[in-house]
């Protein structure tokens, strides 16, 4: 088993902790050792093949070939600041000079994280969910049904769209991200809209309503007022950090440099609050 470094203490900080979680891993191999499994149908695994292609295709028509979306990204993400405030282990990016392909997987999951866009992982699902070729909605609602496999990656991808929060990401947008760059945010976020009503149509549900999602409601409808809060002070230091000089400007008062300091700390102050409050280490 391995486990982040950041989830170490969450998961083992304490005697009985440490055995609650010892109790799920065993749990989970003795279920998965004994309970019999489905066989997928040919079509079942055709439609999987289906959205598959589907979602990749649009995961890379975004990331990969739209050139707005690296300076949308980094710009409304604190990713450029994730890598200068030396918060993780390890350097963010593989090679400094690199692009989105050079960004290790933590913090680029991590990022969206911060602005509850969650963009990494559930982008490219509601591609597959409704293309038109080859789509069946009745068997990919039998598959959620029947399926074990499938429903469980269906109420995962919707325990992550119920952490997403339009109006919070929008707000980033406004404060951070040039004017001609805040129509992809706005598609982006069509994008959320489309996969959140495909995940319910599939799973046949008025709402959220999976178990990881019960898990989560009682804790968040207590956090996400206090959340929200540190979202909105992230941005605006975001905001005022980027208009302020440069670290390596030689003209810069210590006044300033002091300022400057005093907004880094800010940050990685609301970086770890949001990261508690998600529950989200990236």
């Amino acid at each position: 088993v391995t486990e982040q470094g950041e989830m170490i203490t969450q998961n083992f900080g304490s005697p009985a902790i440490a055995e609650r979680t010892l109790d799920i891993y065993t749990a989970a191999v003795l279920r998965e050792a004994f309970v019999k499994h489905v066989e997928p149908s040919n079509g079942w695994r055709n439609q999987m093949q289906r959205i598959s292609k589907a979602s990749c295709s649009g995961y890379r028509e975004l990331v990969r070939e739209e050139p707005k979306f690296v300076p949308y990204f980094r710009q409304a993400t604190p990713e450029l600041e994730l890598g200068s405030l030396n918060i993780g282990s390890r350097p963010a990016k593989r090679n400094p000079k690199g692009g989105i392909e050079s960004l290790r997987a933590i913090p680029w999951t991590f990022a969206w994280t911060q602005t509850r866009l969650h963009l990494s992982a559930w982008f490219g699902v509601g591609d597959g969910l409704t293309s038109e070729v080859g789509n069946d909605v009745k068997e990919m609602k039998d598959m959620y049904q029947n399926w074990p496999w499938f429903r469980e990656t269906v109420d995962l991808v919707a325990m992550i769209l119920s952490k997403t929060d339009f109006s919070i990401s929008e707000n980033y947008d406004i404060l951070l991200v040039d004017e001609e760059l805040l129509g992809l945010g706005d598609d982006i976020r069509e994008k959320l809209v489309q996969t959140r009503k495909a995940v319910l149509d599939i799973s046949g549900s008025s709402d959220f309503a999976g178990p990881h999602v019960q898990l989560l409601r009682a804790s968040t409808k207590i956090r996400n007022p206090y959340v929200d809060s540190i979202n909105c002070v992230q941005a605006e230091l975001l905001k005022e950090l980027r208009r302020m000089p440069k670290d390596d400007d030689t003209d810069m008062s210590e006044d300033t440099l002091e300022m400057k300091n005093v907004r880094k700390d800010a940050l990685i102050v609301s970086i770890n609050g949001i990261a508690q409050g998600m529950k989200n280490s990236g």
